[in-house]
């Protein structure tokens, strides 16, 4: 199956979703400025991107469902001779409809046109619009004052919010999905290993993020998942640490918290390494409670398995593994150590949509497991967490590759010296 007929398939999958005499719309989204004439990096609405494969800026999906038959138009803005020296727009028509599988395009400028007449001529009495709201005081984005207008001069309307229909379809993935995971992740195993093959005491937390950074660039990889974490010693016990400006020490850990973007397809990886490539003795001990945790939890994921129950298994099996080397007398000590949770959706987005309260794990589901464990006296902070896929009858770890025992990591560090 084409890319194409992936897209195709989520929107018709979407429609089968919505009232007859109907339509369905989102928006990609706009640039926001920064400052002076300067704009923040672009990044559009998901599930625009979800249905359609694009990341325009300034684009709107529309599907409508009219007297039982399914309709697609894509509004977008057309590029002036400007903006097309000066910035180097690129806008092809044909070629996106063969990648979106979407016959008819139009420009912005006839959005109110187009709405007017299918108002007119067709019995509408449902609109389906596609917000994603984390804050009530967030302002309005296009989404909404276009639902808001929509309202004010048609109020007969029944306006529905679609965003957790998409989020439910997005939250299993198909084989594009996957295979764009599988990338993300190969590319962040190089990654890692570069950083591996040139990390030594005395560079500073950013020098040593320079060697990751690079080998995405290679890849072609725009930007990462996400704000890289690279925190040494006691840095490592702030859980959103991302200075990245401290100089490295002989003896010391160091917390990877990174991952590369394929085609906006995320792969998130925590790991803790010794900056000189030998653990010590206190360092291993502690590094193998965090990694059991890992092991135990992943060993039990599969369909029909609680997500949340992992997080308390891995917890359970942490806390247990250190009263067995004395360093907590009671299980329940732990929470001095552990104080977050152990793992989220991924996918589009870093932390993605999906149903987090007692979901049962189903095939093609991907997510991630972080348990760790944060010792301030020891100015000592271990995250172990990877990128895992939910198979027929158990996971495939798509994180697997990076070094993540304590045998593999010194080998490694070793021999690529």
């Amino acid at each position: 199956m084409s890319n194409t007929e992936y897209y195709v398939n989520r929107r018709q999958r979407l429609a089968e979703t919505m009232a007859d005499n109907s339509f369905y719309f989102v928006c990609s989204g706009n640039m926001v400025e920064s400052t002076d004439d300067a704009n923040y990096i672009f990044q559009p609405y998901r599930n625009f991107v979800y249905l359609t494969g694009r990341q325009d800026v300034d684009a709107t999906l529309v599907i409508a469902k009219i007297n039982g038959n399914v309709n697609e138009t894509l509004f977008m803005h057309v590029p002036t001779e400007r903006e097309l020296r000066w910035i180097g727009t690129r806008f092809d028509a044909e070629e996106i409809k063969a990648e979106t599988g979407i016959a008819n395009l139009v420009p912005n400028e006839n959005w109110d046109s187009f709405i007017s007449r299918m108002m007119f001529y067709n019995d509408v009495q449902t609109v389906y619009i596609d917000l994603a709201r984390h804050n009530m005081n967030y302002p309005a984005n296009e989404a909404q004052k276009r639902a808001n207008r929509l309202k004010e001069i048609y109020p007969f309307l029944t306006i529905h919010n679609a965003y957790h229909t998409v989020c439910k379809m997005r939250s299993v993935k198909d084989a594009a999905e996957i295979a764009a995971h599988r990338k993300a992740a190969a590319i962040t195993e190089e990654a890692v290993k570069n950083i591996l093959a040139n990390m030594k005491p005395g560079m500073t937390e950013s020098h040593i993020e320079a060697y990751y950074d690079f080998v995405l660039k290679k890849h072609g990889c725009k930007f990462p998942a996400f704000t890289t974490i690279a925190a040494t010693g006691k840095n490592a016990c702030i859980m959103h640490y991302d200075h990245n400006d401290t100089v490295t020490q002989d003896g010391e850990m160091i917390l990877f918290d990174l991952g590369a973007q394929y085609n906006l397809y995320c792969t998130d990886v925590s790991r803790t390494y010794p900056v000189n490539g030998k653990f010590t003795e206190k360092q291993k001990m502690l590094y193998n409670v965090v990694l059991k945790g890992l092991e135990v939890a992943e060993s039990l994921s599969k369909p029909g398995q609680l997500k949340g129950e992992l997080q308390q298994i891995s917890k359970k099996v942490m806390a247990e593994e250190l009263v067995k080397i004395g360093y907590i007398e009671n299980e329940e000590d732990i929470n001095k150590y552990y104080m977050h949770g152990s793992g989220h959706f991924i996918g589009l987005d870093v932390h993605d949509v999906g149903d987090y309260s007692d979901i049962v794990l189903a095939e093609d589901m991907m997510f991630t497991l972080e348990p760790g464990l944060y010792f301030d006296d020891e100015k000592l902070g271990i995250r172990i967490e990877d990128t895992i896929l939910v198979t027929k009858d158990g996971c495939e770890v798509l994180s697997g590759g990076i070094p993540k025992t304590v045998e593999e990591i010194e080998a490694f560090m070793a021999n690529a010296k």
